[in-house]
């Protein structure tokens, strides 16, 4: 992190916390590289504890910066810097994984898929009318199958 960094975090009438770059003006804020500032309660031995994370604030878009009318913002802050180094770490694992991401799959690609699935699920439940109709496992052909029988 460099000293010239100038993270801030903004809390939206929503009740969002919102972190990243930002620009404000007459009407709008901009926030540019925005995540959101996650608690989640977690029991331990010790009772509940809060635990902090930061993910992408709006998922699915390549978008960069947003546009936040200034009438959704209850309060603009400057983050510490232990917030700002772990926004920094976070941003580049995002933006690494964003460079490694595979490309969708087609139309056709979703369609086999889909496909393969139904076929998998019709095999399941033929196998379970099977046991249904009175089939049951051979206690030998599990014991080939477990490769150890246990005796009582």
């Amino acid at each position: 992190m460099t000293d010239k960094t100038d993270y801030r975090m903004v809390k939206l009438t929503d009740g969002t916390t919102i972190m990243g770059s930002i620009t404000v003006d007459k009407d709008f804020l901009r926030i540019t590289n925005a995540l959101e500032l996650q608690t989640v309660k977690r029991h331990t031995n010790f009772g509940i504890k809060d635990d902090t994370s930061l993910a992408p604030w709006i998922l699915f878009t390549n978008d960069k910066t947003f546009v936040v009318p200034r009438d959704k913002i209850l309060v603009i802050t400057q983050a510490d810097k232990h917030i700002s180094h772990y926004y920094e770490v976070i941003l580049s694992k995002l933006q690494k994984a964003a460079t490694n991401k595979k490309p969708p799959l087609s139309a056709q690609e979703m369609e086999k898929i889909y496909r393969l699935a139904g076929q998998m699920d019709r095999h399941i439940k033929e196998d379970l009318d099977d046991l249904d109709d009175g089939d049951s496992w051979y206690e030998p052909d599990l014991h080939d199958l477990f490769g150890k029988r246990t005796l009582h």
